[in-house]
Formats: structure tokens, C-alpha cells, sequence
């Protein structure tokens, strides 16, 4: 169901469920089988792409710049990238690893930045709905494609890829992997043994490493939870406070509605920016206490 079958439909009973699973579901745009498994581009892996697109679109450029003239007054858009770079650079992996920190520069923007598009791009309205939308009743697209979305859908579905626990797991799982490389590329294979603290009694010890070992697993998965909650939180109450214009059909809610999402929006992009940066500081907390026997 797209958002033109929504607006066709809106003399009808409105449904909340589906609003809401339209908007926050994932859903296949082109279907690919390779081996029979099902590969199928979904609009989150779109939005994943268009992401990293975006990157590399944006730093390339910006490093050439950089190497070619180190000491050339950046712009206002240089500026605010590199204050970005510096404050993940130094205030994440300098506090927290100190000088180790150069090791997994590259891996804490890539994470942080790749995190933090992924949320903003999640914010920015279904363009391509709302362009087949203006399409169809200027009649310049047709409205009758059957089950296949039109192409302006799929190439901007509008979807926050970090609302997928797929897309969140995966990345816990890579700081999960980066954390105890960490661990054994700085104490060795005592690292197995040292997740315990050291001076703990051998009878405790016992007890304590089965449950340490059991931490280093849920130190990634509640990274994992935490964003997906996050991300999906604030998208969730925007579409509730917007449903109650539909679902009370007055005027006389629309206002506090508006009003209502407008300061939900204005904390989601907050909360995009924060939530990258939580994401990525704990990372950097948890490779730093992997390096070092407490």
C-alpha cells in the first residue's frame, strides 16, 4: 500500500496499523533470487545506498581538497565536516583509547558518519510518493501500475535504514568483531582469560567469567536495541499525532497535531545526531576496555 492508495482512500475508515507498517515496515522494491534465496532490494537497502552515495560523494571531494591545500581557508560547509571529523576523532577515540586511537579513526567516522546520514535521511519526507502523487493528479504519470511501484518510489522510498534491527544488529555485530580483534591484538590469547578483573578470587572467578563472557554479547546487542528504539520512537509518535487529524476527522485537532510533530521533528534531529554519537562513543569505550586488563 503506498501513500497515493492512502490519500485515494481517505473517505474510507482510517487505519492506524497500516499507516503506521507502511511508513515504518520494510518492503521489497526490486525482487532478486540468486540460488534460491531471496536477495530482493528492499527500501531500506536503498536508503542504505543512497547513504553511501552521499559519502562518498561528500568526503571524496573534501580530502582532495584538504591534500591539495592543507592551509586554504575552508568553507562554512568544510568547516562544520571537519569539526564533525575532529570532535570523533579526539573527544571520542583520543578520550577513550588515548593514543591507540589512530588505529580506528577510519573505522569510528566511517561508523559514525554512515550512522548519522542513515538517520537523517530517514527524516526527509517520501519524495518519490509525493512526486508520483503530484504526477497522478496533474496527469502527467499514470496512476495505474498494478502491484509495481512507480520507479520515483523506489528510487527514494524514504525509510530510516538504522529503524531495522537487520540494519542496527549488523553494525553491533562489526563493533562487536572490531572489539575483540582489539582484545587480542593487544593482550594476546590472555585476553580470554583477563575479561575477568584482575584480583578476583579463584572460587568468584569461576563464577564471574561465564558471565563476562556473556557481557561481551550483550554489550552489542543493546547497542543494537538502542538505536532501533530510538529511530523508531520518535517516527512513531509524528505518525500517531498526525493520525489523530484522520482518525478524529475536525479541524480542531489539526493544530496541536502540526504543533505536536513539528517538536517531535525538531527532537528527532537531535536525536539522529546523538544517537550516532552513542553509538560510535560506546564502541570506542568497549575496544578501549578490550586493550587493557582491568
Amino acid at each position: 500500500m503506498t501513500l497515493f492508495n492512502v490519500v485515494l482512500t481517505a473517505a474510507e475508515k482510517f487505519n492506524l496499523d497500516e499507516v503506521v507498517v507502511h511508513h515504518l515496515g520494510d518492503q521489497p522494491l526490486w525482487h532478486l533470487e540468486i540460488g534460491g534465496m531471496d536477495m530482493s532490494i528492499t527500501k531500506r537497502v536503498v536508503m542504505m545506498w543512497i547513504a553511501s552515495v552521499l559519502l562518498l560523494a561528500i568526503f571524496i571531494p573534501l580530502a582532495r581538497k584538504i591534500a591539495k591545500n592543507p592551509y586554504a581557508k575552508p568553507s562554512r560547509w568544510q568547516s562544520l565536516l571537519e569539526s564533525l571529523i575532529q570532535f570523533v576523532r579526539f573527544d571520542v577515540g583520543k578520550a577513550s583509547m588515548h593514543l591507540a586511537h589512530k588505529s580506528y579513526d577510519g573505522f569510528l567516522l566511517s561508523l559514525f558518519f554512515f550512522i548519522l546520514f542513515c538517520n537523517l535521511l530517514g527524516l526527509i519526507p517520501p519524495l518519490g510518493e509525493l512526486v508520483h502523487i503530484a504526477g497522478t493528479l496533474f496527469g502527467t504519470t499514470s496512476s495505474h501500475h498494478g502491484h509495481e511501484l512507480p520507479l520515483a518510489v523506489k528510487l527514494w522510498p524514504a525509510s530510516t535504514a538504522t529503524g531495522d534491527i537487520a540494519v542496527t544488529g549488523t553494525l553491533a555485530v562489526i563493533s562487536f568483531i572490531a572489539i575483540q580483534i582489539s582484545g587480542l591484538i593487544y593482550q594476546g590469547i590472555a585476553y580470554i582469560k583477563n575479561i575477568v578483573p584482575k584480583g578476583v578470587p579463584l572460587p568468584l572467578w569461576v563464577i564471574m567469567w561465564p558471565i563476562e563472557v556473556l557481557g561481551q554479547f550483550t554489550k552489542p546487542f543493546a547497542l543494537a536495541i538502542r538505536l532501533l528504539a530510538n529511530m523508531t520512537a520518535g517516527h512513531l509518535i509524528i505518525l500517531v499525532l498526525m493520525s489523530f487529524i484522520f482518525q478524529f476527522q475536525s479541524y480542531l485537532v489539526a493544530p496541536a497535531s502540526i504543533l505536536g510533530s513539528t517538536a517531535i521533528y525538531m527532537l528527532e534531529i537531535f536525536v539522529a545526531f546523538l544517537q550516532a554519537y552513542i553509538f560510535v562513543f560506546l564502541t570506542a569505550l568497549f575496544i578501549a576496555g578490550a586493550q587493557h586488563r582491568h
